[in-house]
């Protein structure tokens, strides 16, 4: 299908919807916007910071609510079906963007649109489903209230078992500021609270019926000439045989012994119980019953799983990711995996990160162990180490509802609920910008990770920026530049490598790339697919500006929003040296990082954005002109 504009890769067409007046509009963006912000998050940020009222709260009607997708969408390639979304946070009242995989980027290209904007509130619950080549807003009261699985499968039983969704749970309907979107009840939206925002709304679900179609190339022998070249590559490199035979957890014992898992919020990291009772092996021998996938993808790493007996017992469906099987386990000092399988189960139900959600707990666990949280501030619900039970079937579903005094204090998340409470314990939160950090420990890990939880636009982030993947040996770019051999326990060299960091990171979240499957990938070939596809070509200097540009474009809006550089920081507990395992004891050296970062950057120490000579350079002299005005 080509593009309304004759563009390729991408469609050309973006529909916006004003769900108060009940209005669709087609925007035609041009291609030079396009080529500057390639699309996905980096097109997403363009378009909010010229569009979005950034006077609106993140869940008033004036918000905005972008999806977006990249100009690979739609491609026949491992890695290729990813796309975006952005808004306002309501957890950290930044710009936040999120990724997410499965079927529905092919679906939206095929259907001719790169993305949505909506904005407004409509009067009553409603969906927009588009069908036929074209978007209508429907009634969708009879939904409301439902669960993300049930919400799912009465789609599929009203549009047909190929038409794809997304849809939010409780928890986003009830506006909690870490609820997620999730597509087919197990591909989720799941950082910074977009499910919220799209409750906030009044909206349920958003739906495609099937389409024909195929995405427009550029250079399509090209294109079948590197898929035909990378996919035996991309299936057969070892990362990728580690996650279709363990999933992502398939890591998880080595990264116990390194120190890179975090145990009771983040007071230990190591436990050898743990790390052989967790691990990616275990899932697959106790509870896998088969592989999913995303489109077009020959990796194949979501786990389905069943837990045929016990109180933790689950029928066969989406199992956990890495991220909820530590959330809900060690972080919580728990070894038990059928529980870490119960919860991430109930929690995409809800609608509701499974990341914001277990470190909320791990944070309320040890503030009751303190003593600055008692039974008359959780509404008599104690919180023990360990207990599951508790977690499942009281505080979860709380939380959700924004129930009760102990669901209506988690639902905030943590650095917000600490506040509230006081006594100290916004010291042993495990955040930065409020959004909670993933479960990879910088003090083991590598240090150059808390300088990328800390500069991350959205906040404690590991896919924000490549550095997760570039300090941990996965993967190299001498075409850029990039040939650092790292040693995860010091600060040498990770400031230079956090710069390039920022830049890869942008491309792959605006290419929407998956950071898994393209590891084995050259810079050159990423600039070979992108070419291919959208024939803008790109340099990779081009498109290393690109990707820089996009970051700090996202800087600039966050300037916009109130945010400074006091706000690139970790909490106290992430500046501790670790307490035990192969990383006690060691300082990790933040401040210096972090000031040796922003001089890299040219960025300003006080404002936190890049001066305006480096913006000028970028492309950015009218949005940097903005922010620096007066100064």
């Amino acid at each position: 299908m080509i593009g309304v504009t004759g563009m390729f890769g991408n469609t050309g067409k973006i529909v916006r919807v004003d769900l108060s007046e009940e209005r669709v509009e087609d925007l035609l963006p041009s291609e030079e916007l396009y080529r500057s912000f390639i699309g996905g998050s980096g097109l997403a940020a363009k378009l909010f910071n010229d569009m979005a009222d950034m006077s609106a709260d993140a869940l008033s009607p004036g918000a905005l609510l972008i999806f977006m997708n990249g100009p690979l969408a739609g491609v026949k390639l491992s890695g290729a079906s990813r796309f975006s979304a952005a808004a306002r946070s309501p957890l950290t009242g930044s710009f936040a963007d999120s990724s997410c995989g499965g079927y529905f980027a092919p679906a939206l290209r095929y259907a001719g649109y790169d993305g949505l904007l909506i904005s407004g509130r409509a009067a009553r619950p409603s969906m927009l489903l588009i069908s036929g080549g074209s978007l209508s807003i429907m009634d969708a009261e009879d939904l409301w209230g439902m669960g993300v699985m049930e919400t799912t499968l009465a789609l599929r039983a009203r549009y047909g078992p190929r038409t794809r969704t997304l849809v939010i749970g409780p928890a986003g309907e009830n506006g909690v500021p870490f609820a997620c979107v999730m597509h087919e009840a197990h591909h989720a939206f799941g950082r910074a609270g977009l499910g919220a925002v799209m409750g906030s709304k009044m909206l349920k679900a958003l739906v495609i019926e099937p389409h024909a179609g195929d995405s427009a190339l550029a250079d399509p022998s090209r294109m079948k000439e590197l898929a035909r070249k990378l996919t035996p590559r991309i299936r057969d490199y070892l990362m990728s045989q580690v996650l279709r035979d363990f999933g992502s957890p398939g890591n998880l014992e080595g990264h116990m012994y390194t120190g890179d898992v975090p145990i009771k919020n983040w007071t230990s990291n190591f436990s050898e119980e743990m790390a052989e009772a967790l691990t990616g092996s275990t899932l697959t021998d106790r509870f896998l019953t088969r592989t999913g996938t995303c489109a077009y993808c020959a990796v194949a790493c979501k786990r389905i799983v069943r837990v045929e007996e016990g109180a933790f017992a689950i029928p066969e469906g989406p199992g956990p990711e890495y991220e909820t099987v530590v959330s809900f386990g060690s972080l919580l000092g728990s070894a038990d995996l059928a529980a870490a399988c119960k919860a991430g189960r109930v929690c995409n139900d809800l609608g509701m990160d499974t990341i914001s959600a277990g470190a909320t707990i791990a944070w309320a666990m040890e503030a009751f162990e303190r003593g600055d949280l008692s039974e008359s501030d959780t509404g008599g619900i104690g919180l023990e180490w360990g207990d599951m039970s508790t977690v499942i079937d009281a505080v979860l579903p709380a939380m959700a509802a924004r129930s009760g005094k102990l669901g209506s204090l988690l639902s905030m998340g943590s650095r917000a609920a600490a506040e509230k409470t006081g006594r100290g314990s916004i010291a042993y939160t495990v955040q930065s910008k409020g959004l909670e950090a993933p479960m990879h420990d910088p003090r083991g890990g590598g240090h150059g990770h808390a300088l990328a939880y800390a500069v991350s636009p959205r906040g404690a982030c590991h896919v924000a920026t490549a550095m997760h993947f570039m300090e941990t040996g996965a993967c190299n770019y001498p075409e850029i530049g990039f040939e650092f051999d790292l040693e995860a326990l010091t600060d040498e060299g990770k400031p230079e490598t956090m710069a390039l960091a920022t830049a890869i990171g942008a491309i792959e979240n605006s290419a929407c790339l998956c950071q898994y499957a393209d590891r084995s990938l050259s810079f050159l070939e990423i600039v070979e697919l992108l070419n291919a596809a959208t024939g803008f070509g790109y340099t990779p200097e081009t498109l290393v500006d690109a990707g820089y540009r996009i970051f700090h474009l996202k800087r600039l809006i966050n300037h916009r929003l109130g945010l400074r550089a006091s706000d690139d920081s970790i909490t106290e507990r992430m500046r501790e040296p670790a307490r035990d395992g192969e990383p006690a004891g060691i300082p990790v050296e933040f401040d210096s990082m972090l000031e040796r970062f922003y001089a890299i950057m040219d960025m300003d120490p006080e404002e936190g954005i890049a001066r305006m000579e480096r913006l000028g350079e970028l492309g950015l002299g009218d949005e940097g002109g903005l922010a620096w005005q007066g100064k």
